[in-house]
């Protein structure tokens, strides 16, 4: 009886071992996924603390929803966002100037984008423990009425 509980815990715990074997690079790998996009989303944090311009908004525009988050895992982008909708029909230019504005008298700053890198357009971000986090105000093209703002770094 007693080989027979040493022989059942040995393929026991040799299935164990293999299973361990077997899953460790996944999860190692998780979880330094979740580490480093957990670092990204402490520096948005930080760059929300003194003002969380994800709660501004132009008046009459009501929240859609709550908070979404993502995080690139190839590169540690990370992002968190929130969508509205605007009272009245509003052009993407006034609620861009909207946040713009409040942005800049919160610290953040205007970096004039090279055309050869993007877009040429304009970024407002805020240096964080030497980070920049984004700003970015869009409206989808499909959602009459609703934008997004999101902070990214």
């Amino acid at each position: 009886m007693k080989k027979t509980y040493l022989a059942v815990l040995a393929v026991v715990f040799a299935f164990l071992t293999v299973i361990g074997v077997v899953t460790f690079p996944a999860f190692s790998y998780v979880m330094g996924n979740r580490s480093k996009c957990g670092e990204e989303y402490n520096i948005i944090d930080k760059a929300l603390a003194s003002f969380d311009i994800l709660d501004a908004r132009p008046p009459g525009a009501v929240p859609r929803g709550e908070r979404d988050f993502s995080c690139d895992t190839d590169d540690y982008f990370a992002s968190v966002s929130r969508s509205y909708r605007s009272a009245q029909q509003q052009t993407l230019e006034n609620v861009q100037s909207y946040y713009r504005a409040i942005a800049l008298q919160q610290g953040w700053k205007v970096v004039v984008s090279s055309e050869e890198f993007s877009d040429g357009e304009d970024c407002v971000v805020k240096d964080i423990e030497g980070s920049q986090v984004n700003l970015s105000v869009w409206f989808p093209p499909k959602a009459k009425g609703d934008y997004h703002v999101s902070v990214s770094t």
